[in-house]
């Protein structure tokens, strides 16, 4: 069910909703809120205190958790109208004048009254704004921590009170109630960051409202932060007590709250435990104990500090929320959600559980969830600009994309200044095509912001978009040569580099991560970029990826769900299966992939299947991502063509960036050079972004016309091929690098057809065919979205750009010349899982003395070698019997030293089988359901070894035993199968041209 729209009054601060919006929805938008501080993205709540600011705080803390999935419930249920300005709202803010550190005065008070009571006050850095705004007591008391008598809060920082000064405590509270004043000096506590997103309003019970604060000028100045020398000089006073009182656990507690103030999280976190080693309370610590944990990335140990203080005090609210967030962070999202669910039913008016909640539904994959928990949050705080786009991300999830541009536009008009919300803005109006609009933003924002770069960033955003590449790389270049640190701008240029120049495309992401070593997002770009690099030593590249995806897991685990892709890619090639399978399972995954238009991610997860429903659920993420881009572009317009006689030649189009010295020319080329050009005209277009080579030279020479477009937008190509008035256009490169599978969507040709570079059907409606044979085509129609444009026998033939006699095969076998049989395999880790694996060392297993090779550009790694032998070790084989080469482009002559190769399944090999059979080497392969589980059997069938193509995991061991021990059977493949193959279809290279062509004639009559 589509959500309502939110009408376009919304922009001007109207509540506006179309009948789909829920009343309550319609009713919060239009009252005035509770609670008026803008929520921070992770809303973790702060001690409780016993008054709180009812002003708008002006900043927040912490990064917002990506996400995306779809769950249950609709998304009309979480669409709320933008709200009108609220009567009341605190909107002004000004600096307080600077007051003397109370550093020495405290350092002093402590020494001398090492048993005196402190005052609560939980403080953030930079210190909030101040504001005008009335407070009330909320009645909450507040946490007091340890023996000590230091007060302690979630927040990053602890700000220490002075005791007995009278600008820390405010004589109108008494005895337990003794909480500092707020930063904006309306005599109410101080709200920390992350506090923040969880204040009740100051509307809540007008019985205990104060009366209004006292006049600037009389009230006492706020005292200024103590400054870094000071700060270093009380450390270093606690320093030398705790070596006089090494067994003190009130000193290490004072260190513990000073070292988690400046950020010190690592250490605050040991010097918590040796206080409570020391006689500390770990119950009254238990809240800073476990944040100074976390903040190291030590989640699960913040989570067990945490967790039995909670459970022996199930209702309190601040326990619960903030253990929920620590829950999260830690990855443990399904414990999340009942915490942060048990917050907002402790605390309803707070805004914090909302949009924790809704962060922790994000990252579960379940939009519509978190989608509904941010629109709870609005209603309580519809002033609120990161929550607006929080809500709008989420309908941008469930593809509501009306909805999402309100939400988005709402968050910006709050607030201007978040360069979050502008850019985010700005990349939806991109997607739409509203160029325009997204510069109207881009100025916006650059007033709002004169001194930041992310203006300029987005200006060449805007320009690589529009296809003009180097502008796009002037302006980020200039950018980076001021700053050149600067995250958005690195990021954009390594994208706009991409696998054109993927050197530069990494030392820009490396700039990135010198400036910020620990930032999640450039960690994931740069271990993508890196496992995708094959210059210099790509082994190399991989290695420094994987240490990367290590540590970006283990210091960010509640980020795992949303990088897993870039994640699963290193751990799949280096075979950590362990680290591989807790990055979640692909129900979990593939719906946050969709959501951000990861399509890609789903082809390195086609052998993620065991059940019928497995399959047909990738069918349907498929289906579900074409939907959704096809409900965004319009077809272009066809001029009228007279249908195909004599006198009119069949227009084709082959559309691929991998017209070129690549796998996929190795079978399209026949198709390119041997057709009959009295009958034929043959169109293609490429957007390659690397150097022109000879085979794309020869191809050009061949064909009728040859279109380079690199880096060309996708509606200007649609509408450039359109000109040349196709019957049929041939997608080959579906969602692979630098393919342009959504061209498909514009309809450029009167009939769209799939074949080669994806072994799935691409997911569009609007892709008639896919092309098929007899063995490949599933058996059950329902695991295909197109009709079969269906060859008579093979789906593929072997040119001869990369099948020829120019690489020998050796005389005899390998087991005669090495003195042991060997198996072996070149397909991709990607394809390998654990039944394959299983497999694999079952058939070592049941033939002693063999070996197995790994002929892979992994293979070189200390990772994959390491790894590989775990994982054959754990299924009784000895490590000591791999053997493993490294290579890449240069490994045909390798399969001389393999007398067997063993297929990976369920998803098969294409290229490799047919280069494996080329070379002699016999091929057991497992037939499955699906497309990719299919094409062995096609190319075996169709080279006369269908013997070799096995139905179940046992049979597949017994084949590869039994063909272990036939050695005269090997003996003469190793020699005759190249001329088996040329008499058959899979090497009949002008059967093959002749059949497709009568085929394409057939469909466009």
């Amino acid at each position: 069910m589509r959500c309502a729209k939110t009408s376009a009054s919304c922009a001007s601060g109207r509540a506006g909703t179309s009948s789909g919006t829920s009343p309550a929805a319609r009713t919060a938008a239009s009252r005035p809120s509770r609670v008026m501080a803008p929520a921070g993205t992770e809303g973790a709540a702060a001690p409780p205190t016993s008054r709180r600011c009812a002003s708008r705080q002006c900043s927040a803390l912490g990064a917002s958790t990506s996400s995306t999935p779809s769950g249950p419930s609709s998304a009309a249920a979480s669409r709320i109208a933008p709200a009108a300005s609220l009567a009341g709202a605190c909107s002004t803010t000004r600096s307080a004048p600077a007051a003397a550190s109370p550093v020495a005065s405290w350092v002093t008070r402590t020494s001398a009254q090492p048993g005196s009571r402190r005052t609560s006050q939980a403080a953030s850095a930079p210190s909030p704004p101040i504001c005008t705004a009335r407070a009330k007591p909320s009645g909450i008391r507040a946490h007091r921590a340890g023996s000590a008598g230091i007060a302690v809060g979630p927040a990053a920082g602890i700000r220490f009170p002075v005791p007995g000064n009278p600008a820390s405590v405010n004589p109108r509270w008494s005895g337990r109630h003794r909480d500092p004043p707020c930063a904006c000096r309306c005599a109410g506590p101080r709200v920390t960051a992350e506090d923040r997103s969880g204040r009740r309003g100051a509307g809540r019970d007008r019985r205990n409202a104060m009366p209004p604060p006292a006049p600037l000028a009389a009230r006492t100045p706020a005292r200024a932060a103590p400054s870094a020398a000071d700060l270093a000089r009380m450390e270093a006073q606690l320093r030398e007590r705790i070596l006089a009182q090494p067994t003190s656990g009130m000193h290490w507690q004072q260190l513990a709250t000073l070292l988690a103030q400046t950020g010190r999280h690592a250490e605050a976190a040991d010097a918590f435990a040796r206080a409570v080693e020391n006689g500390a309370s770990a119950q009254a610590l238990a809240l800073p104990w476990s944040l100074a944990l976390s903040n190291a990335g030590r989640h699960a140990e913040a989570v067990a500090v945490l967790q039995p203080v909670q459970e022996r005090k199930p209702k309190d609210f601040v326990l619960a929320n903030t253990l929920g967030v620590l829950l999260k962070r830690a990855g443990r999202l399904d414990e999340a959600v009942p915490l942060l669910e048990m917050a907002r039913k402790l605390d309803p008016r707070s805004v914090s559980p909302c949009q924790n909640l809704g962060n922790t539904q994000e990252l579960r994959g379940d939009f519509a969830a978190a989608a509904a928990a941010f629109a709870a949050g609005l209603k309580l705080d519809p002033r609120n600009g990161e929550l607006w786009r929080l809500h709008g991300r989420a309908l941008r999830a469930l593809n509501d994309m009306d909805g999402a541009l309100a939400s988005f536009e709402k968050a910006f008009g709050l607030d201007p200044r978040n360069r979050e919300i502008g850019t985010t803005l700005i990349g939806l109006l991109l997607e739409r095509g509203e160029n325009e609009r997204a510069l109207g933003v881009v100025q916006k924002l650059r007033i709002a912001l004169p001194d930041d770069t992310m203006a300029e960033v987005m200006e060449g955003r805007i320009l690589l978009r529009q296809g003009r590449v180097a502008e796009a790389r002037e302006r980020l270049e200039a950018v980076i040569a001021r700053r050149p640190g600067d995250r958005p701008a690195n990021m954009l240029l390594a994208r706009l580099h991409g696998d054109g120049d993927r050197r530069l495309a990494n030392e820009a992401l490396e700039r990135a991560f010198a400036a910020e070593p620990d930032n999640p997002e450039v960690m994931d770009a740069l271990v993508e970029s890196l496992s995708r690099s094959r210059y210099d030593s790509e082994v190399a590249h991989l290695e420094r990826a994987y240490v990367i995806a290590c540590r970006l897991m283990e210091r960010h685990p509640d980020r795992v769900p949303r990088y897993a892709r870039s994640l699963r890619t290193v751990f799949q090639r280096v075979l950590d299966l362990p680290r591989l399978e807790a990055t979640g399972t692909l129900a979990q995954l593939a719906p946050l992939w969709l959501a951000e238009n990861r399509l890609s991610a789903l082809h390195y997860e086609l052998g993620q299947v065991e059940t019928l429903e497995d399959r047909l659920q990738i069918v349907e993420w498929h289906r579900q991502w074409g939907r959704r881009e096809e409900s965004t572009i319009k077809p272009v317009s066809l001029p009228a063509r007279p249908a195909i006689h004599a006198e009119r030649k069949l227009r084709v189009g082959f559309m691929s960036s991998d017209l070129r010295n690549h796998p996929v020319t190795y079978f399209a080329l026949p198709l390119l050079e041997s057709y009959d050009r009295d009958r034929v005209q043959v169109f293609c277009y490429s957007f390659y972004e690397g150097e022109r080579d000879g085979v794309q030279q020869h191809i050009e020479q061949k064909v009728y016309a040859f279109r380079w477009w690199p880096r060309q937008p996708s509606a200007k190509v649609a509408e450039d091929i359109a000109r040349d008035e196709l019957d049929i256009l041939f997608e080959l490169g579906g969602s692979t690098a630098m393919n342009k599978l959504d061209v498909m969507a514009y309809r450029p040709a009167r009939i769209g057809a799939s074949w080669l570079g994806y072994p799935h059907s691409a997911g569009l409606e609007r892709i008639d065919y896919i092309l098929t044979d007899p063995y490949i085509r599933p058996t059950d129609p329902r695991l295909l979205i197109e009709k079969a444009f269906e060859m008579p026998d093979s789906w593929v033939t072997l040119g001869r750009l990369g099948f020829n006699d120019r690489v020998p095969i050796e005389d005899g076998t390998p087991e005669e010349r090495q003195g042991a049989l060997t198996f072996g395999t070149m397909n991709n880790p990607y394809k390998y899982t654990t039944k394959c694996l299983d497999a694999w060392a079952a058939v070592l297993r049941a033939v002693p003395g063999s070996r197995f090779l790994f002929v892979r550009p992994e293979a070189s790694g200390e990772s994959f070698v390491r790894n590989a032998g775990e994982v054959f070790s754990a299924r009784g084989v000895d490590p000591s019997r791999l053997d493993f080469v490294g290579v890449r482009g240069k490994h045909l002559p390798y399969y001389n030293r393999i007398d067997i190769a063993l297929d990976s399944f369920p998803h098969v090999g294409g290229t490799t089988t047919c280069e494996t059979l080329w070379m002699g080497v016999p091929t057991i392969t497992l037939v499955g359901a699906g497309f990719p589980e299919r094409i062995s059997y096609s190319n075996l069938s169709n080279a006369g070894l269908g013997e070799l193509c096995a139905h179940s995991a046992e049979e597949f061991v017994q084949i590869a035993v039994a063909l272990a021990e036939d050695r005269a059977k090997r003996r003469l493949w190793r020699t005759g199968l190249r001329d088996m193959i040329r008499a058959r279809p899979l090497g009949d290279v002008q059967r093959f041209v002749d059949a497709f062509y009568a085929k394409a004639k057939e469909v466009c009559a």
